[in-house]
């Protein structure tokens, strides 16, 4: 019984994901209700509100399960190019997609959610490695790079991902604050 509940949940949160992906491919995060995602996904109003608060949060967490596969591989073990090359290989090929989710105004965008969770991520490396990234120029350092990647990442997406992957991660690979490479090169 409680593996056949499991597998419904399982079952449920696949049918919302892939509803959203489905309904974003035509229409901005935005202007997408969570009726027309419950609708699509065949999922009860109290069954989508059990997992999430919000569609923005729908939207991050499925982010969250493309990091699992990709950028996170970097613990354990791959490059963090290869790594990188990962997830921009996946924003790459689902690109409408992602403009879609890049151009939300809310507070709780993609964007945002991209932002915050690589900003703990790195912050996460450069402490194993023994950097505060609370000090000063390090937080600094951290912001620009993040905010530029990510503003480069927007922009190769509205480009409708035309540059070749290699030059992308090349580029996001030379913006790597000179005191970080050792840790993200």
């Amino acid at each position: 019984m409680i593996k056949n509940v499991y597998q419904e949940d399982k079952d449920s949160e696949q049918a919302l994901f892939d509803a959203l992906y489905c309904l974003m491919l035509d229409i901005p995060i935005d202007r997408i209700t969570v009726s027309q995602i419950l609708e699509t996904a065949h999922v009860s109003r109290s069954g989508f509100y059990r997992r999430y608060k919000d569609k923005y949060d729908l939207l991050n967490s499925s982010y969250e399960r493309i990091l699992e596969t990709t950028l996170f591989t970097f613990h354990t073990g791959n490059t963090w190019r290869d790594s990188i090359s990962q997830i921009y290989k996946v924003i790459g090929e689902h690109w409408v997609f992602f403009r879609n989710a890049f151009h939300s105004k809310d507070c709780n965008s993609l964007s945002n959610y991209i932002f915050y969770r690589t900003l703990r991520l790195e912050k996460e490396v450069l402490r194993k490695n023994g950097v505060d990234p609370e000090k000063p120029e390090n937080a600094y350092r951290l912001i620009a790079y993040v905010s530029g990647g990510l503003a480069v990442t927007q922009q190769w997406v509205d480009d409708k991902a035309e540059l070749p992957l290699e030059q992308l991660v090349d580029i996001l690979t030379e913006i790597v604050p000179q005191a970080f490479k050792a840790y993200f090169c």
